[in-house]
């Protein structure tokens, strides 16, 4: 058979004596999205062919011209000389295709003992593998980030809310450290998936293993995997892998959209406690006064994808017989925008946090306005004067219904208004006690807003980003 039948053949055709239709090329086709698989799929190539080699099957000049082939095709699809057909369906067959065009019949070889179910498997798991470090980098700086924020504005009293209403002062840090927070447990989750996705699938075969005594354990070492599949019916069919990647996934984009929320309506002219850079805003084609928070909207807006890529994934999982089925051809246009969308996601953070700059003379306002001290004047009342709870709430509820009706807060209503609500009300100690620093210092609970418990808590931290040393290579 000459070059040209090769190449336009398929490499499972000898059963077949009609050539497959349009359509069937057309619908059966992955290469246009699995291309992206082929740093895995030559990296998995490789560690079979030394596994082949180790078996007998391959003499060293055939490991040699195998191994020299596959480096060749990686040039040409990095060069971007490499030439993608339809025709040949998907990366692997792309892959030994070009390499048995490049070394003969030699190439013909390297399928021994290995079927594209085993290999497609074991590909997304070395991708997901592979993307989840790119991500957990992502993440260690965008917490690094906010522990520099956090750090920088420990002592900016902004206001907390409950009900999107003003509740309590707190210190911006605290704010900040709420996302700190979430994105480490984010991290702690993607690791999990990576443990889920880092097993060796490859020797399980079509489904029920494969008519030779392959070396797993070798081939394990050789891709650094941590463990070997138990089953070969399980290991072709379940893409467990793929959805704990997406779980991770959404719950990290829910806090990045979450904090997205808040950044809009922080950097709104209603709330204005936080401003963004120009170079981080964009304007208005007809309202020249405009700059919208877009990083953020786009990274509230793609939350949504991710989720849907998980839907994607379940209905597609949800009805599938054991065990491979061709169904499972869709489950990488998930995982692909998924990856890409969260590693753009982090770096739009990233570049928020580090750029803000919160203006404390706003919360101040806000907090004033909202009776955000209101509270603890009511403490005051009940831990220094001794009345009853329900009575200090009474009496602080009429103050701030006389505040309302006067235009006034608790800051500027006159003393003598205040003293015929009630005697306590008076004096350097009503001041002490709605204090808009004072409020966040009492609140010394262990995680509280008070300026000894930011630190320990900065602290804290430190100490989760300086126990990882992540390799950004």
């Amino acid at each position: 058979m000459n070059t040209s039948e090769d190449k336009n053949s398929k490499l499972w055709g000898g059963r077949f004596k009609e050539k497959a239709s349009s359509i069937m090329e057309r619908i059966g086709e992955s290469i246009s999205f699995d291309q992206k698989l082929y740093k895995e799929d030559l990296e998995g190539s490789r560690a079979h062919a030394k596994m082949l080699a180790k078996m007998g099957i391959l003499n060293s000049t055939e490991l040699k011209d195998i191994l020299d082939g596959l480096n060749q095709v990686e040039e040409e699809i990095e060069s971007g000389n490499f030439k993608f057909s339809s025709e040949l369906e998907d990366i692997h067959m792309h892959v030994e295709s070009r390499l048995t065009e490049l070394k003969g019949e030699v190439g013909k070889k390297l399928h021994t003992a290995r079927s594209r179910n085993d290999q497609v498997s074991q590909d997304t798991r070395l991708y997901v593998r592979n993307r989840i470090q790119e991500i957990l980098v992502r993440l260690d700086s965008l917490r690094g980030a906010l522990y520099e924020q956090a750090s920088k504005n420990i002592d900016t009293i902004i206001p907390g809310y409950t009900h999107l209403q003003v509740a309590q002062p707190i210190r911006a840090s605290h704010f900040l450290l709420t996302y700190f927070w979430m994105f480490t447990r984010d991290l702690e989750f993607f690791e999990f998936a990576k443990k889920t996705a880092n097993i060796l699938v490859l020797g399980s075969g079509a489904m029920a293993g494969v008519n030779y005594q392959n070396d797993r354990e070798f081939l394990a070492s050789e891709l650094k995997v941590d463990s070997i599949s138990p089953n070969s019916m399980d290991a072709v069919s379940n893409r467990d892998h793929l959805l704990q990647f997406l779980f991770a996934a959404v719950q990290t984009m829910s806090h990045a959209s979450r904090f997205c929320e808040d950044i809009v309506l922080y950097s709104s002219q209603e709330f204005g406690l936080v401003k963004l850079p120009d170079s981080l805003t964009t304007g208005s084609s007809i309202m020249p006064q405009k700059k919208n928070p877009d990083i953020a909207e786009l990274i509230r807006g793609k939350s949504a994808r991710v989720a849907g890529n998980l839907n994607h994934l379940i209905g597609l999982l949800k009805g599938l017989p054991l065990t491979y089925n061709r169904d499972l051809q869709e489950d990488k246009l998930a995982v692909f925008d998924a990856v890409e969308t969260v590693l753009l996601s982090i770096e739009g953070l990233e570049a928020m946090v580090s750029e803000m700059q919160f203006r404390p003379e706003r919360g101040e306002r806000s907090l004033k306005e909202g009776f955000a001290t209101a509270t603890d004047l009511a403490d005051y009342l009940v831990g220094e004067k001794k009345v009853p709870f329900r009575t200090a709430h009474e009496l602080v509820g009429r103050l701030v219904s006389e505040c309302v009706e006067r235009k006034e807060n608790l800051f500027t209503i006159s003393e003598e208004v205040r003293k015929g609500i009630s005697p306590y009300f008076t004096g350097e100690e009503y001041s002490k006690a709605v204090s808009l620093e004072l409020s966040t210092d009492k609140k010394s609970s262990y995680g509280g807003t008070s300026r000894s418990r930011q630190l320990e808590q900065l602290e804290l931290a430190k100490q989760s980003i300086n126990s990882i040393q992540r390799n950004t290579k």
